[in-house]
């Protein structure tokens, strides 16, 4: 089948995505179903229109019923609903245009499509701010997509930067765990264990709410065991509506104190 002019033959999925607080709240609450259904649905926005979906009740009948009848039409909307809710989708575009995109999205397409001759300025729901060169053309300009930041550039002093700028996961820990090697959060060993902990998916996740605070850091790690599986932290990360919150690490840390006081 042809491709269309917009759309893509392929597109990256990364790990921390997969192991996503808003996918492990889709299997959750819907079981693995959902997870591949939300993986379906990307796979048709970067299909069809590269970048967004129109998204209707109509829409999401028909989706439903190409994944077999596995969910229903309510149960659909509802994980649309969620990911819109995990900032997967922007709320704004939808609400305003029933159009699923993101600046991730974007992004990825971007990233995709960069050597195809086009106006990005000219595209609809988009909302990648772009550079203009002197020929008065949007360029792409992609630094962040859903690969991890050291896959994006191969080159050494571009890595060297991101070593210095970021806190890398990558050491092993104890039984092949990915430590951290900012000794200064003191994490104990048990804390790189898989099997119990969730270390690099917290992280992660204070990562994208934008808590930089180190002390806020240090006071979540502590109060959630570093992570550790099936814990409240999860709860009130995967449940909180972001978008009405403005101290983040306050809140997240309030929360977990006045669960921990609940329990003793």
């Amino acid at each position: 089948m042809a491709m269309n002019c917009t759309g893509v033959l392929y597109f990256p999925i990364a790990i921390s995505l997969l192991e996503g607080v808003a996918t492990e709240l889709l299997e959750a609450r819907f079981g693995l179903k959902a997870v591949a259904a939300f993986i379906k649905l990307l796979g048709k926005i970067y299909k069809e229109e590269g970048y967004y979906m129109v998204w209707n009740k109509e829409q999401c009948m028909l989706f439903a019923h190409k994944l077999g009848n596995e969910l229903s039409d309510e149960e659909m909307q509802q994980i649309i609903e969620l990911l819109i809710e995990k900032e997967i989708f922007d709320r704004n575009i939808y609400e305003e245009h029933q159009v699923l995109t993101s600046e991730r999205i974007q992004k990825v397409w971007m990233e995709a499509t960069k050597r195809r001759k086009r106006d990005l300025n000219s595209l609809p729901y988009f909302l990648v701010e772009t550079q203009v060169l002197k020929s008065g053309k949007a360029e792409n300009e992609v630094q962040d997509v859903l690969f991890p930041p050291q896959n994006a550039c191969n080159s050494e002093q571009s890595k060297e930067k991101q070593r210095k700028e970021t806190t890398p996961l990558t050491p092993q820990g104890e039984d092949g765990g990915e430590r951290t090697e900012d000794s200064s959060f003191e994490i104990p060993g048990y804390a790189y264990n898989k099997k119990t902990h969730n270390l690099e998916g917290l992280m992660l996740e204070l990562q994208q709410l934008h808590i930089v605070e180190r002390n806020e850091i240090k006071a979540i790690l502590k109060l959630s065991d570093y992570g550790r599986l099936g814990g409240y932290i999860f709860k009130v990360i995967g449940c909180t509506k972001w978008s009405v919150v403005l101290a983040k690490g306050k809140y997240i840390i309030a929360a977990l104190r006045k669960e921990r006081c609940g329990n003793s």
